[in-house]
């Protein structure tokens, strides 16, 4: 079959009626059939369900490369707090705050994927099957079938020009607006770089086509360009070539296939890069818009109770074709016989769209490493099984006609979970009409919107907007946030007028997204510096264990007093953001409490990020005039045995043994928290922020594989 689209002449016919129903009624009917058919949806469905989630023996997910690009470099968010907030000069209790100790927290997070792709190229693939909005009403081929409407009660009962019932206005939509369309995929992901092609796909050529006159595969727009110049190539060679200038597809009707569509050779084209210039340096993602169910075993379509023209020969048959033919590309490639969906036919794990959407060369090429799919299934006829196209009789007499029956329900869902299984198994989004969710969340957000005239179709279709709008460039998601970088990633410097306590009473918790990591250091090192005594902790004592992930979260907390002026509202750490500064705390010898570490997958200088400020008050009140500050507080001893619990809970309270120069004895913490229940969280003068400055050190630390979760879909159902 060629890749160039045939002549195919516009036509204009007179406006008609679209006997639509009750929308409200037939939600209410969704509501009440649903119950009823979910053993279908389990028995029919389990297996394709089940493909979401794995393919060919791994996890179908899509994981960031090395070379995805950091919104921002800062990928911990660091915290800092205090209590109590008034405390005593001098580390004495003779003021009102009659305390002279303040605990200090500094808590880090690996905060969510920050990262974005640079570049983005997307494929549109669209369908043209009657009910996507391209239906003609004219058949001037066809002798035995002049009722190309088929039993569409609309079409059938309405004005002959009319359109089908429920017919989408999604392809008008999307030749009508393409210019907005580019415009909110674009504002929706200002950090990367969008380009644009286009392939259009028709029907297939079996027993549910009349004469197999429609295009199987065709390229509109073969290179990727910007937005401006694909608006141009969409209203040129789409709807100016393929659509003849208007919004009709020539002979496209009833005859013609529209429950099922090469959907499998279109994909397979566009993955293989046939007619397509992909590019190594950009993510790849393919948008597919149809309403179409792919022939896959696990989504099979019952034509005879549908409004197929095709039943007027009176066939014996009654399931389409759940087998793909072969087919050659003009590239080269080609596709294999009885390719699969989201799982394989033939038991080669590779012949499938999922398996290829991970394996192809030009999805391994892509920065992300695979290949997104986007699926948007528009609301129309097929995918609605109340909608008044399915008619209540006709030659065949198959039992269970009519809108909501079992039958028809089980098309409609085959369609719907075709379109979830592949975006699942793709690291894709999935949209559509707004009464189904798929089996792994997502949900419809697609209302109605009548077609209007053939001719001079309505072009508005605002929930079909926000679903391109929506549509995901796949999960960005290295979860490996942060890798120690040889020296301690979390530091603290007090400032001159504040020192450790005698009982610092360290508390230290590190948390994943999975539980307690136990082997978290409790005990700083010390290490001096020009003047600064810097207090450094690790997030893991072993070094290849010394890396964040998504989820994980650092806290310290201890005791603080202060040894001299300046008094009042000051800082307790040394830290160097602008708040900071503002507030009198500054670098000593260019040195502050800091998070240092490197990112996943770079080489060279890691990241500095300061802790904000945090503030107490220093009250005089009560402090004999000319007061001596105590003699400053020993170094922590070298062996100082601290016992962390076996299990930590989220909240805990922690008992911490301590031995110190003068004897043992037991402190516990009267805090409530993560860490210590009565360590209060106070309203700062800033948020958390985090300042990031590259600094010189040597190569990474090993890394190891965080924990993966697995699971698998439930069924997907009405709403």
């Amino acid at each position: 079959m060629s890749e160039l689209a045939p002549s195919r002449p516009g036509r204009r016919v007179s406006r008609g009626p679209s006997l639509l129903g009750s929308k409200r009624v037939r939600l209410a009917l969704v509501l009440l059939w649903a119950p009823l058919f979910v053993g279908i949806l389990l028995l029919s469905n389990a297996a394709a369900a089940s493909a979401c989630t794995q393919q060919g023996g791994h996890t179908v997910r899509a994981v960031a490369l090395a070379s995805a690009t950091p919104a921002s470099a800062a990928a911990l968010t660091l915290s800092t707090s205090t209590s109590p907030v008034t405390i005593c000069a001098l580390n004495t209790t003779a003021c009102g705050a009659a305390s002279s100790e303040s605990r200090v927290q500094l808590t880090a997070t690996a905060a969510g994927p920050t990262t974005s792709w640079p570049n983005v190229q997307i494929a549109f693939v669209i369908e043209t099957s009657p009910y996507d909005g391209v239906y003609d009403p004219n058949d001037p081929i066809s002798i035995e079938k002049q009722q190309g409407a088929g039993y569409d009660y609309c079409a059938a009962t309405g004005d002959p020009g009319g359109p089908l019932c429920e017919e989408s206005n999604g392809v008008p939509f999307f030749e009508a607006n393409v210019g907005a369309i580019t415009s909110v995929i674009q504002a929706s992901n200002p950090h990367s770089s969008v380009s644009y092609a286009m392939v259009d796909f028709g029907e297939t050529c079996d027993l549910f086509d009349d004469y197999c006159d429609q295009i199987q595969y065709h390229v509109d727009q073969p290179t990727f360009v910007g937005a401006t110049d694909f608006t141009n190539a969409v209203a040129s060679n789409f709807r100016g070539g393929v659509l003849g200038g208007g919004y009709e597809l020539y002979d496209s009707d009833l005859a013609d296939n529209f429950l099922h569509s090469n959907s499998i050779t279109a994909l397979y084209g566009v993955i293989a890069g046939s007619g397509l210039d992909w590019s190594n340096n950009t993510h790849h993602v393919i948008v597919w818009m149809g309403s179409t169910a792919p022939r896959d075993p696990s989504y099979g379509e019952n034509y005879c109770v549908s409004p197929s023209a095709m039943l007027l020969d009176d066939y014996g048959y009654c399931y389409s074709a759940t087998c793909e033919p072969a087919h050659s590309y003009g590239n080269g490639a080609t596709l294999p016989n009885c390719e699969g969906w989201v799982r394989s036919q033939d038991g080669n794990p590779k012949d499938s769209i999922a398996a290829l959407a991970h394996n192809a060369a030009n999805c391994v090429d892509s920065i992300g490493g695979v290949c997104t799919v986007d699926v948007i299934d528009l609301w129309d006829t097929p995918t609605d099984p109340y909608s008044q196209g399915w008619p209540t009789s006709n030659p065949d007499q198959s039992s269970g006609l009519g809108p909501g029956t079992p039958k028809v329900i089980t098309d409609s869902v085959n369609i719907l979970l075709a379109g979830c299984d592949l975006a699942a198994a793709t690291g894709g989004t999935w949209n559509g009409p707004s009464f189904f969710t798929c089996p792994d969340g997502q949900s419809g957000g697609l209302v109605y919107v009548p077609h209007g005239s053939v001719s001079n179709p309505n072009t508005d279709n605002p929930t079909l907007l926000d679903a391109f709008r929506n549509i995901g460039f796949g999960p960005v998601e290295d979860t490996l946030i942060a890798v120690g970088s040889g020296a301690p990633i979390f530091t603290y410097i007090a400032p001159p007028n504040f020192a450790l306590s005698y009982a610092p009473e360290f508390a230290v918790s590190c948390t994943t997204a999975m539980g307690s990591f136990f082997d978290c250091p409790a005990v700083p090192t010390v290490s001096h510096y020009l003047g600064a005594t810097i207090y450094g902790w690790n997030w893991s004592s072993n070094a290849s264990r010394n890396v964040l992930y998504y989820g994980d979260t650092w806290r310290v907390s201890f005791n603080i007093v202060n040894t001299g002026p300046p008094y009042g509202t000051v800082p307790v750490l040394v830290c160097d953001t602008p708040t900071c500064l503002t507030d009198g705390s500054k670098p000593v010898a260019g040195q502050y409490s800091w998070a240092q570490y490197l990112l996943p997958n770079t080489t060279g200088s890691p990241v500095r990020s300061s802790f904000p400020v945090a503030l107490v008050i220093v009250s005089l009140i009560g402090v004999p005039p000319g007061g001596i500050a105590p003699p400053p507080p020993p170094l922590v001893p070298p062996a100082v045995p601290v016992i962390i619990p076996t299990t930590v809970n989220n909240p805990v309270s922690i008992a911490l043994p301590i031995t110190t120069p003068v004897g043992s004895f037991s402190i516990q913490a009267t805090a409530a928290g993560l860490l210590m229940a009565g360590i209060m969280r106070l309203t700062l003068k800033n948020k958390p922020i985090a300042m990031q400055v590259a600094v010189k050190s040597g190569p990474a630390q090993s890394k190891f594989d965080a924990a993966q979760r697995q699971g698998g879909p439930d069924t997907g159902h009405f709403e």
